[in-house]
């Protein structure tokens, strides 16, 4: 008995599937974690933008970060800590 295909799933759908599929992988391909293939694409799309966006997306780079050490279970002060990608300043 053959088994029911639903007709949603033509031959065009699972192409496409597939080759989604197969796609997703070629960060790992090239030796880079996800973060990495990411963070390279947002900086290929903020170099494509014109002003006033570009300059927009630029003051949007400065990344805030808070951590709080903690000691015998409870919360120390926190800290707080700014990283500026050296891109930013340009």
């Amino acid at each position: 008995s053959r088994r029911h295909r639903p007709r949603a799933l033509g031959a065009f759908t699972r192409l496409t599937m597939s080759a989604a599929a197969n796609s997703a992988a070629y960060w790992r391909i090239a030796g880079m974690s996800y973060l990495k293939y990411s963070n390279m694409c947002g900086e290929v799309v903020r170099a494509s933008l014109k002003e006033p966006f570009f300059s927009q997306a630029k003051a949007r780079e400065a990344v805030y970060m808070k951590a709080s050490k903690f000691v015998g279970g409870k919360a120390q002060a926190p800290v707080i800590t700014e990283v500026i990608p050296p891109s930013a300043g340009k």
